[in-house]
């Protein structure tokens, strides 16, 4: 666990865990995230924190049916990621970031965070629902914005 040496509105500490997915230069952006974010003692918290300005670019995007659309696997992910090929990141005010509780002390862990909206779990995820479907078959990851596995790449919907 990392001591990152930044706390929550609601004055918990958050750590740092060794594998985090903190995307790109978010962490810059971190400090005034969390200084909005009240964790009302939920263990688990997703949340999506407006900032009054571009912050950078989100590489999840609507798509229509023009686009050119791929599934493909990320690491450490137990299924196929929709992907749009002819798309580049687009200009964001939000950064989600989520966070879960330590079992035993009052503090958080840094799960992930990055810029842009908050999205709904893939249909494959274990914590998919309803909206999930729907939210994918309408958005996509850029194309070439995350690392995929060599080979996972598929032209037919794999969910």
């Amino acid at each position: 666990m990392n001591d990152i040496g930044m706390t929550l509105a609601s004055g918990q500490p958050v750590y740092d865990r060794h594998n985090s997915h903190v995307h790109g230069d978010v962490m810059r952006l971190l400090p005034a995230a969390f200084a909005r974010i009240n964790a009302e003692g939920r263990k688990f918290l997703i949340e999506e924190v407006a900032f009054d300005r571009i912050v950078g670019e989100t590489v999840c995007v609507p798509t229509t049916d023009a686009d050119e659309i791929v599934w493909a696997k990320r690491p450490k992910r137990f299924g196929h990621s929709r992907f749009v090929k002819n798309r580049t990141p687009e200009p964001c005010d939000k950064v989600v970031v989520i966070l879960k509780k330590d079992d035993f002390e009052d503090y958080y862990v840094l799960i992930t965070a990055f810029v842009g909206k908050r999205p709904e779990p893939e249909p494959w995820d274990r914590n998919a629902n309803g909206n999930s479907l729907p939210f994918w078959n309408s958005h996509a990851l850029v194309w070439g914005s995350e690392e995929v596995i060599p080979g996972t790449e598929t032209t037919n919907c794999p969910w």
